[in-house]
């Protein structure tokens, strides 16, 4: 098989590629519009809809970014606020252990740099090595963040259900 001629298996298996990293993409960004659903809406630092915006090339670069903080933030508002909702004055020592921190943005922000800078990288072939490198731990910081998100988002579901309505 000859890489300069297009076979046809070739391109089904990257069409295949294509449409799997696609539908990783779109499931991971529903990840962040539902975390952010599942935060009062006056905690929020970021309308749910205006994750898919990383959905535009190049603007995603500095976008991603705008998102994983604001995300974190809107958690750390969140948080804040169970203070004042507990049950008899008691309050939720989870929630007051996490006021001032921002849950998922270490995490989110490294994924972030290192995928930018897997970008630049992109250009420079001579650091092919080290693109790899970068690629690789951008992804398992990112496949971190996003079990993050999905916990903070699974817990924030729960305490609404605990607290209950007037989310």
């Amino acid at each position: 098989m000859d890489l300069l001629k297009p076979d046809s298996s070739l391109w089904i298996l990257l069409i295949i590629i294509l449409l799997g990293v696609c539908v990783v993409g779109v499931l991971f960004i529903l990840t962040q519009q539902n975390t952010l659903k599942a935060i009062r809406p006056e905690h929020r630092e970021l309308r749910p809809g205006q994750v898919w915006l990383q959905l535009i090339p190049l603007i995603n670069l500095y976008w991603q970014f705008i998102v994983v903080t604001r995300i974190a933030d809107s958690i750390s508002r969140q948080n804040a606020s169970f203070q004042d909702d507990s049950i008899l004055g008691i309050p939720d020592y989870d929630a007051v252990a996490a006021v001032g921190k921002r849950p998922t943005y270490a995490m989110g922000i490294a994924f972030c740099t290192l995928m930018v800078a897997n970008s630049v990288l992109s250009y420079i072939s001579s650091l092919a090595m080290l693109q790899g490198v970068v690629a690789l731990g951008g992804i398992i910081c990112w496949i971190i963040y996003w079990v993050q998100l999905a916990e903070v988002k699974r817990k924030l579901v729960r305490s609404q259900q605990t607290v209950g309505p007037g989310f």
